[in-house]
């Protein structure tokens, strides 16, 4: 079985979600911002798919900070949002 991660009013995991139906694929859906996220699985995206691919930086939340967090490669600011 798959699991999607993210957060269930995200576009790209709507579609994802929808995609996944679609095609009869079992998975369940691990909504960081109700289940949470451990900091041993975070690491492992980072170090899986570099930090980049995890911060969504064209959405609203970074597009209105006026100074956006430092970023570091424990993502120790990010953990908090």
């Amino acid at each position: 079985m798959v699991t999607l991660y993210g957060i269930k009013n995200c576009d790209t995991i709507k579609k994802a979600r929808h995609w996944l139906e679609a095609n009869n694929i079992d998975y369940r859906f691990h909504d960081y911002r109700v289940d949470g996220l451990d900091s041993e699985l975070l690491n492992g995206f980072i170090n899986e798919l570099g930090w980049e691919a995890l911060l969504n930086t064209r959405g609203t939340t970074w597009r209105n900070w006026t100074k956006p967090p430092a970023i570091k490669s424990s993502m120790r600011p990010l953990r908090r949002h």
